[in-house]
């Protein structure tokens, strides 16, 4: 099997992920209601917005092409693993609640393990 072809739905998955909490962090009043969790400094939560966009659009333009972006399976792999070291440090310096970091610690291993497994093999 040509393990390109599963990368794309992986980095599809990926990119609209990081996009979608991007936008939701781009507004603090709209992420603080979703995520349930009071934003201190909005200018620090729409900073990270707009860098998870950035990497969400990276994740869907090398998903529009892994025959050429397949490469940079393992960034997008390495990012998730930064995102979910960082949601567990402030879980346990008791920063967030197990509420605000389950779910998005299940997404990122999820997608750690699926781009993992399809990434093409050099």
């Amino acid at each position: 099997m040509n393990r390109t072809v599963g990368l794309r739905p992986a980095l599809l998955v990926q990119g609209v992920y990081a996009c979608i909490v991007g936008l939701l962090l781009l507004f603090p009043s709209l992420g603080s209601q979703v995520f349930a969790y009071p934003l201190k400094d909005p200018a620090v939560v729409s900073g990270w917005g707009s860098s998870l966009l950035g990497v969400g659009i990276l994740a869907l333009v090398a998903a529009s092409d892994v025959q050429r972006y397949g490469g940079m399976a393992w960034a997008f792999v390495v990012g998730l693993l930064i995102s979910a070291f960082d949601l567990l440090y402030f879980f346990i310096t008791r920063t967030y609640t197990a509420r605000n970091v389950i779910v998005p610690i299940i997404i990122n291993a999820l997608l750690i393990a699926w781009i993992w497994s399809v990434r093409p093999k050099r």
